[in-house]
């Protein structure tokens, strides 16, 4: 399984980001479909891209997790 990593949020409309329904997740975020007939949805890096109210559906990523974290994580 691929590793999801602790981040830090940016947005803005520079991400340039795309997915289709059915791939893999490129990167943690808010996600919203191309044309824009739903509210943005958080996916996790790694999980499969979630159909519109269409269907198949292209997903900008509207809102993302990037960095490393801004505080301390506790000791495992």
């Amino acid at each position: 399984m691929k590793k999801i990593d602790t981040l830090r949020r940016i947005s803005g409309k520079g991400l340039g980001l795309m997915a289709k329904t059915g791939f893999h997740c490129p990167a943690n975020g808010f996600w919203r479909p191309e044309d824009r007939s739903m509210d943005p949805v958080f996916v996790f890096e790694g999980s499969l891209m979630p159909a519109g109210r269409g269907g198949s559906t292209v997903w900008l990523l509207e809102d993302a997790m990037f960095g490393p974290p801004e505080y301390p994580l506790p000791a495992r």
